[in-house]
């Protein structure tokens, strides 16, 4: 059994192009039978008048040649002999006169190679008029018996028949006319039907092209009514689908397109009470974490006093201070948790950002400032410009989303690892990147990387507390201030790049 690589799948045609398609075929394969017996049909009465014809002058040669003629008498001349003609006596087996009449109506001599024709197709081989039914139109018509033979010469095409005069059984009389009138009409025929026949293909094909896409036209507004719902962004948010819905027109059930409009419709309204449910859910849930969030602040700030208090006022042991240190320290970290939590609240109900004209690199230099001070066992590197990159932000969430980032890269890379930050600004964009030397990211985990509460803790292994929101907070900031983050990583480097709409002084 082979293997081979999968072929990618042919583009399929567009529903009209198949169906004009499929009506063409069908009406070329009619028309050329219908051709065919017409043709076929007037062939075999055409060879039909040229067997009467031939007969008649048949007789007329045996009538002008009868016995108590003279002998002298040429069947050529017999009276009413068409021009064409073609005839050859045989006594004995030996010829005795072969000639035809020209298209001038003067007698030539057949050609030798054409009598010895005549001989190989059989013409000789004749009948008697008694078995012929000469007079009553009763006869046995067999081209395999060499009554009737069609035989090419080199004066033309002819049909020939041969007999046995009645007066003595070894004489031979063949008569010919030529096919060519008939092989005419024929070929005028077939080129008559062809050319129809074309007619008929073209003009159905416009016409057809002009009623198949008039027919198809509702159902491309169907489609397109479905593709725009497909754009729309479902995954979050308030979405409402209330002014997607088809008209009437294109939604009455009945016609095909009507069904699936009315299908379609019905689908929209089974996903708009689904969205409505699911905004309700998460605007419940949203209000929670930001009570929840709000609420918490309070105690959270009295344990952080009570503990202050009691290490200044209290005589505690070491293990107790130990202890009560260690409390303080997770009061702090959840109330970064809470604070974060609330911040994410307050961007999911589109609470707009205090902007104000900010200095994104002067931004960078606190953060880096704050981040080598905390990470001490680090390489830490700027590179920013002389001028200042001005952008309209809200400094203080635009801070948290550089210190997010900075922090970032402290927590998931190994001691002595080099970190550097840049700030640059082209094309209208304000940039600012931090590249670490880590391990780097798995390219499986990089779709999910800016989820909520979304943790790696194997290679680029957490030495602190993560909480799983840093870089769900860059993500929602970033976007609320119109711009966008990346992050492109591989073993040995990691760069984030967030990129916001310059602010021109």
């Amino acid at each position: 059994m082979t293997h081979g690589h999968p072929t990618a799948p042919r583009p399929r045609r567009r529903l009209a192009t198949r169906l004009i398609a499929g009506v063409l075929t069908i009406l070329a394969v009619v028309l050329l039978v219908l051709g065919a017996t017409i043709v076929e049909l007037t062939r075999q009465d055409l060879v039909e008048r040229l067997d009467g014809s031939l007969r008649q002058a048949t007789g007329r040669a045996i009538t002008f040649t009868r016995p108590d003629a003279p002998r002298d008498r040429d069947p050529l001349d017999a009276p009413g002999q068409p021009v064409g003609i073609l005839v050859v006596a045989m006594q004995d087996g030996e010829v005795t006169s072969a000639a035809y009449r020209a298209e001038s109506g003067e007698a030539q001599p057949l050609p030798d190679e054409d009598v010895e024709a005549l001989r190989a197709a059989g013409a000789f081989k004749a009948e008697t008029p008694a078995e012929r039914g000469f007079g009553d139109r009763r006869r046995s018509v067999g081209t395999e018996q060499g009554r009737l033979t069609d035989v090419e010469l080199s004066v033309g095409e002819y049909r020939v028949e041969s007999v046995a005069l009645p007066r003595d059984a070894e004489q031979v009389l063949v008569v010919g006319l030529p096919t060519a009138s008939l092989d005419e009409t024929v070929g005028e025929l077939v080129a008559t039907m062809s050319v129809g026949s074309l007619l008929a293909l073209l003009t159905t094909a416009v016409a057809g092209t002009v009623v198949v896409r008039r027919s198809l036209r509702p159902l491309e507004e169907v489609s397109a009514a479905a593709a725009g719902v497909a754009a729309l962004p479902l995954g979050s948010g308030e979405v409402s689908l209330a002014d997607q819905h088809l008209p009437a027109a294109l939604a009455e059930p009945g016609t095909e397109v009507g069904e699936v409009g009315h299908a379609l419709n019905l689908l929209l309204d089974n996903v708009d009470s689904a969205l409505t449910a699911r905004q309700r859910s998460e605007t419940r849930l949203r209000q929670f974490v930001a009570d929840a969030s709000h609420e918490l602040r309070t105690p959270l700030a009295a344990v952080r006093g009570y503990t202050d208090m009691l290490q200044l006022t209290e005589p505690l042991t070491e293990h107790g201070r130990a202890s009560l240190g260690r409390v303080e320290q997770q009061a702090l970290r959840m109330s970064a948790l809470v604070e974060d939590l609330l911040l994410l609240a307050r961007l999911d109900e589109g609470r707009a950002p205090q902007m104000r004209e900010a200095d994104l690199a002067e931004l960078m230099l606190e953060a880096l400032t704050d981040a080598s001070a905390a990470g001490p066992d680090h390489v830490w590197s700027l590179d920013v410009p002389a001028e200042p990159v001005l952008v309209r932000a809200d400094p203080a969430q635009l801070g948290q989303v550089l210190a997010n980032l900075l922090s970032n890269a402290r927590k998931h890379t190994p001691p002595g690892t080099a970190v550097t930050a840049t700030v640059s600004a082209a094309d209208g964009w304000a940039q600012a990147g931090v590249a670490d030397e880590g391990p780097g990211i798995p390219a499986g985990f990089q779709d999910q990387l800016f989820e909520r509460f979304s943790r790696l803790d194997t290679s680029r292994a957490s030495r602190e507390g993560s909480t799983g929101l840093g870089l769900s907070i860059v993500r929602s900031v970033v976007t609320a201030h119109g711009g966008e983050v990346a992050v492109d990583s591989r073993p040995g480097r990691t760069v984030f790049t967030v990129r916001l709409p310059r602010q021109h002084g």
